[in-house]
């Protein structure tokens, strides 16, 4: 029967109009959970709703916010890449020291190079835990370390010439009375501005999270 013309009903005999079948309606995903919805959607509404559900949290400007392993991958090739960073000692009293210094990574530690008589190598002496920082908030890399070695630069060849071919300079070229301090991570943080807080860890204790 075309649409639109009368039928008879089967039970009273009256005449009916014919109509389109309605579109199938399902519920939102808070009523599919025993919540209360406050409206229906068709299945295509229903589907971009758990599109967004289930879609990464983002930053602003519209990246996604890191997973461990991504966090994890980016600090290390931060740590290749980038050889100044900030130094932060103390003294036994904690009163606190900062300085820029080259650094290169090793694979497993900083390896850093200053005068044995400034204040940095003493505090280090004295106190072995450090802090490392690079970059800027909107990428940020912070490592609590512990200075597990020292020695001369003039008695180190193999670790001078790793390090001058990473950071470019040889210490053992500007002066007497250079050192190289080893700094182990203890903990590694990967952040990038306030919206990465959450799960900034990428180490702890020494062990990589991802």
């Amino acid at each position: 029967m075309a649409e639109g013309r009368g039928r008879r009903h089967p039970r009273d005999g009256a005449l009916a109009r014919v109509h389109p079948p309605l579109a199938r309606r399902v519920p939102l995903a808070g009523h599919a959970e025993g919540r209360p919805a406050r409206a229906c959607a068709t299945p295509r509404a229903a589907r971009q709703g758990l599109e967004l559900r289930h879609r990464p949290r983002q930053l602003e400007g519209g990246s996604e916010l890191r997973d461990t392993a991504t966090r994890k991958a980016d600090a290390l090739a931060a740590l290749e890449k980038q050889h100044d960073i900030w130094l932060a000692t103390a003294d036994v009293a904690g009163r606190p020291h900062i300085i820029a210094v080259s650094a290169w990574w090793d694979g497993t530690d900083l390896v850093v190079a200053t005068r044995g008589a400034s204040k940095t190598a003493r505090n280090l002496a004295m106190n072995p835990s450090a802090k490392v920082a690079r970059g800027a908030p909107s990428d940020a890399v912070v490592i609590d370390a512990q200075m597990i070695d020292s020695r001369a630069v003039e008695d180190s060849a193999d670790l001078a010439g790793g390090f001058a071919a990473a950071v470019g300079w040889d210490p053992r070229e500007v002066g007497e009375g250079w050192m190289f301090f080893r700094l182990r991570p203890v903990r590694i943080q990967a952040f990038r501005g306030y919206d990465e807080i959450g799960g900034r860890d990428v180490m702890v204790r020494s062990r990589w999270l991802a």
